[in-house]
């Protein structure tokens, strides 16, 4: 959040290279273009495969001889044809672990260092309160120091398969790749995700691909069963999408030697066995807990028999990312569920319900493109041209409402209102955001955040996007969007609680020349709170003269922040009461009138009043004497 940590949104994971493109669909976006989710049906997952008592041989091996031989030459072939970067070697094992068992530092890590086998670690924070159980982050670090590969398994360890999860995403991975980086070693961005619980859907992969993830793992489901003895499919290249890695086999209780080398037959030419592990052993999940003295056979085995065993980011060499294949996979959903019960983002569901208003919003006044519009409503682009001829909706007229008053709107989303510094702002929330449209013409708007945070004693309240896990991050609780209220008169209202009990919310009434502010928040506590700190960004990206990243024309005398267009005497001005700082951030580019909220007693509300000027002319001086006037 502060200047002193300017990143650009993502840098590349790992190699150089455009994230893998996807077929159909699932291709990179344009520029602009977000993550669409669409609602209509996916294919059906196979039917489980029914339990059986015993541990049958799979009939993915009962295959003759003869018959392998004939599969691992139509690998070979395929690569000659150039339908692969090489052929994996036979006897190549990828060994992943899931969910930061503190085993995985203590045990799992020394005895693969002393064999030579490579790994991979996903990392999750959802365990490390029990410290007792899970690994701190500098353990994790000094498994990357140990030269395993870090993957990324998500902060919370939440459900990706529905739209709603999917869309969060960017925000869960960022939480972990930001504590890797604040490492003693600094350990460098995944290029690597296991999809938390195995579950995984359409939009999550094209998610995970817009990110930048190269690889992706998820269970043995659906070709086979979990938590049994079936035996997933060993990855191929020529089949497999990277971000859909099957793992072949899920460690569990029932597991031995026999059963393992069932298992490794399938690691043939052209294929790779992914073996799945937890804790070992599993303290808090004894149905995923491999026992120690067994993983010790296990590891033994594949020493003495020349397995090659390999961390999951060393697959990436055997994937031709020009030719990715049409992986059947990549349409279905695990666990299945009908479309017409999967959670939408909060976001598309309330503009949906709203859609004639978000539509005029987006497309009048803010001048969105038809596919950032679709974007906001989760809709086909054709689909959204469509509702808007039906609601004889003009396209890009930038018109203004002629009341003699600044004309003041919710932010719809979608659009990114930042230029730079977006690793600092993941998955904005639009409901504290309202833009503000200046008096002049061909002016744009800017974007004032309403609050953007709020601090307390009790730690980071409330953040209006992703960037410093806040005290509900590291709860593992997530705060759905709040949309504005619109009143008569052009009146703004918006009302956010949060679990503890703590409401909070803001006024914005528009003037002729600006807008004035209430920011207020009620106790709902029993106990008081204190340090009640507040930022509030007045964001300049689409205001044309004012959208420059620079310092340049940029004054700040709290509780003063003052911004001059570059084309002409044209100002804005923000203050509120109480400011504790006034400063800006040229990469986003912003300028801030941060105010600190009087202490709060149990059911006690609290308030502070704001000012926003547009002025143009040449008495600067007396419209910053008009904008203070009145606040202490």
């Amino acid at each position: 959040m502060g200047s002193g940590e300017r990143r650009s949104r993502r840098r590349p994971r790992g190699q150089q290279t455009p994230p893998p493109s996807l077929p159909g669909a699932l291709g990179p976006p344009s520029p602009g273009e977000g993550l669409t989710f669409r609602t209509e049906p996916h294919a059906l997952l196979p039917s489980p495969v029914s339990s059986r008592p015993s541990h049958p041989r799979p009939p993915s091996l009962q295959a003759t001889r003869p018959r392998r031989w004939i599969e691992c030459a139509l690998l070979i072939l395929g690569v000659c044809l150039g339908n692969a970067a090489e052929l994996i070697p036979a006897k190549t094992v990828v060994l992943t672990f899931d969910g930061a068992s503190k085993s995985h530092r203590t045990f799992v890590a020394p005895l693969l260092k002393e064999l030579g086998f490579g790994a991979t670690f996903f990392v999750t924070r959802r365990w490390m309160d029990a410290t007792n159980h899970t690994m701190t982050w500098e353990e994790v670090a000094e498994l990357h120091q140990m030269g395993f590969e870090i993957g990324n398994q998500s902060w919370s360890h939440e459900d990706f398969s529905t739209p709603r999860g999917a869309s969060r995403l960017a925000g869960q991975t960022s939480l972990v790749d930001r504590q890797l980086l604040l490492t003693q070693a600094k350990v460098p961005r995944p290029t690597s995700f296991a999809y938390s619980a195995n579950a995984f859907g359409p939009e999550a992969v094209e998610r995970l691909n817009e990110l930048g993830y190269r690889l992706g793992r998820r269970g043995k489901m659906p070709e086979s069963r979990p938590n049994s003895p079936g035996i997933g499919p060993a990855f191929n290249p020529l089949q497999h999408h990277p971000l859909l890695i099957p793992a072949t086999a899920e460690a569990a209780p029932f597991w031995n030697l026999e059963y393992l080398k069932r298992v490794l037959d399938l690691a043939i030419p052209g294929k790779a066995v992914v073996l799945q592990f937890h804790g070992v052993p599993e303290a808090q999940r004894p149905d995923l807990s491999t026992a120690p003295d067994q993983f010790r056979d296990y590891l033994q085995f594949l020493k003495q028999h020349g397995f090659r065993v390999i961390a999951l980011r060393d697959l990436d060499r055997y994937i031709d990312r020009d030719r990715l294949p049409k992986d059947p996979t990549l349409s279905l959903r695990y666990p299945e569920g009908s479309a017409d019960s999967l959670p939408l983002p909060f976001e598309i569901e309330s503009s949906r319900a709203q859609a004639p208003f978000w539509l005029r919003n987006m497309i009048v006044h803010h001048r969105y493109r038809w596919e950032e519009a679709a974007q906001v409503l989760g809709w086909s682009v054709e689909k959204t041209k469509a509702s808007a001829a039906r609601l004889e909706i003009p396209a890009g007229t930038g018109s203004r409402v002629t009341t003699g008053l600044v004309q003041v709107l919710p932010y719809p989303g979608g659009r990114h209102p930042r230029t730079g510094f977006l690793d600092g702002a993941i998955d904005p929330q639009r409901g504290t955001k309202l833009s503000l449209f200046p008096p002049w013409e061909n002016s744009g708007y800017m974007v004032l955040d309403l609050p953007e945070a709020i601090f307390s004693n009790l730690g980071l309240t409330y953040l209006a996007h992703t960037h410093i896990p806040t005290i509900w991050d590291h709860q593992h609780r997530v705060i759905p969007n709040v949309d504005w209220q619109v009143l008569e008169g052009g009146e703004l209202r918006s009302e956010w609680k949060l679990p503890n009990g703590i409401t909070f919310g803001a006024q914005a009434i528009p003037t002729r020349d600006g807008a004035d502010f209430t920011l207020w928040l009620e106790n709902g506590t029993p106990a008081r709170l204190t340090a009640l700190r507040t930022q509030i960004c007045l964001m300049l990206k689409g205001a044309p003269g004012f959208e420059e990243q620079t310092a340049e024309r940029k004054e700040f005398a709290a509780p003063l922040a003052v911004v001059k267009s570059a084309q002409a005497n044209r100002y804005a001005l923000l203050a509120f009461e109480r400011c504790g700082r006034a400063w800006g951030n040229p990469p986003c580019p912003c300028i801030h009138s941060d105010p600190v909220l009087p202490e709060a007693l149990p059911g006690q509300r609290v308030s502070v009043r704001g000012r926003l000027r547009f002025y143009e002319g040449d008495q600067l001086a007396e419209a910053k004497a008009r904008i203070l006037d009145g606040l202490p």
